[in-house]
């Protein structure tokens, strides 16, 4: 039997240099929360600032399709806002997803700094399970995905080519 989840939380960098691969990312995106179908969705997207909020899924779906690149990684505070809010559906029921894309390094977050986004990590998995955090990160090449991976703990190296 397929796994569910309840509450999928997404954090997508939206900053500029996305610009050549939001589109795929997105579609990419939406096929999770299709294949998953969620109850509710905690959606963040971040470039030089952040925006969360916890939506449905066809909700989700359209502020996907409608998300732009522009800006700087606001990472830390995207990542760390969404998580926190899909910590308080995980202290309910454990069955929660996050997921998160970027292909930046952290460079203009105002509100949280990396041990934010470490503990929130951590007390994610302590709910869910060490399987409840997919992190992605998007390169044009796998040197560059393994530097991003080594600064951000937890991301997974990906390449573009």
């Amino acid at each position: 039997m397929e796994q569910s989840f309840k509450t999928i939380g997404i954090a997508l960098d939206t900053s500029g240099s996305m610009s050549s691969i939001l589109s795929d990312v997105i579609e990419e995106t939406i096929g999770i929360l299709d294949k998953f179908q969620p109850e509710m969705v905690v959606f963040c997207q971040f470039s030089n600032s952040f925006q969360c909020e916890t939506i449905e899924l066809p909700v989700a779906k359209e502020r996907l399709r409608n998300a732009k690149a522009s800006g700087s990684t606001a990472m830390y505070d995207g990542v760390t806002t969404m998580l926190l809010e899909l910590i308080s559906f995980a202290t309910d029921d454990p069955n929660v997803l996050a997921v998160v894309v970027t292909d930046g390094f952290e460079n203009s977050s105002s509100r949280y700094r990396k041990s934010d986004l470490l503990e929130s990590k951590q007390k994610i998995r302590e709910l869910s399970g060490d399987d409840c955090l997919r992190e992605i990160c998007i390169s044009t090449s796998m040197a560059e995905a393994a530097a991003l991976q080594n600064v951000t703990p937890g991301l997974r190296a990906a390449s573009s080519s």
